[in-house]
């Protein structure tokens, strides 16, 4: 009997002898124990979810544009550059029919050509910078001369008021849309601001403006 227990814990000393044997073998190929493998398999997993969260959060681009229409510098800048422009060096710039403004940063209008009054070309600004004019085609029956403003008698910084005094009407009124798009309508030489009317859930309202965005008319509709 006691033979046998002698042999049986012989076996079993054997046995944790191979279990080492087969741990020391593995880690001298591997490098490393199980348990250090299932430490390193599990940063790895995190450090990769981490840069895929950091990925994911920097190639979200802010919307660095909005807002425009209330900033009277960026909209001062931006009628700075369009008089740098080298097609208006040492000359007057003339708007024709109309100008429009928009929250994101952009303004389109039509502007006489510089080199030939019986021309008109199409001018976008986006992104910070002045495009390339387009050529407008016009009728012979467009009358070009009666829609034309001076670009010094409509300032671009004249939105931005326009902006806040509209937004302080539009906060009184329940169901009042922000504002996003302001466009002035060249007639007769001379301009009007647009829009002219704030809506609510329950009520409209009629407004109008100066030259200088004040609020000149407002009223129920």
């Amino acid at each position: 009997m006691k033979l046998q227990k002698i042999i049986g814990i012989a076996v079993a000393m054997s046995c944790m002898s191979c279990h080492e044997i087969v741990e020391s073998v593995n880690d001298t190929f591997h490098g490393a124990p199980r348990e250090n493998n299932k430490r390193r398999s599990e940063n790895v997993t995190s450090t990769t979810t981490s840069e895929t969260t950091t990925i994911t959060y920097t190639s979200r681009q802010p919307d660095e544009d909005k807002g425009f229409l209330s900033n009277a510098a960026r909209l001062s800048a931006a009628e700075n550059a369009l008089r740098r422009l080298p097609a208006f060096a040492g000359k007057d710039i003339y708007l024709y029919e109309g100008v429009h403004f928009y929250d994101d940063g952009r303004i389109n209008m039509k502007v006489q050509n510089p080199d030939n009054p019986a021309y008109v070309d199409a001018y976008s600004f986006n992104k910070g910078s002045w495009q390339e004019p387009q050529p407008v085609q016009l009728s012979v029956h467009d009358d070009i001369g009666s829609r034309l403003v001076k670009l010094d008698d409509l300032h671009f910084s004249s939105v931005a008021t326009l902006c806040r005094n509209f937004s302080m009407k539009a906060d009184s009124i329940l169901g009042a849309a922000p504002l996003s798009h302001v466009y002035a309508i060249l007639r007769k030489n001379t301009y009007t601001w647009y829009p002219q009317s704030i809506s609510g859930s329950r009520e409209r309202y009629f407004i109008s403006f100066t030259k200088e965005g004040e609020v000149e008319d407002f009223y129920r509709q």
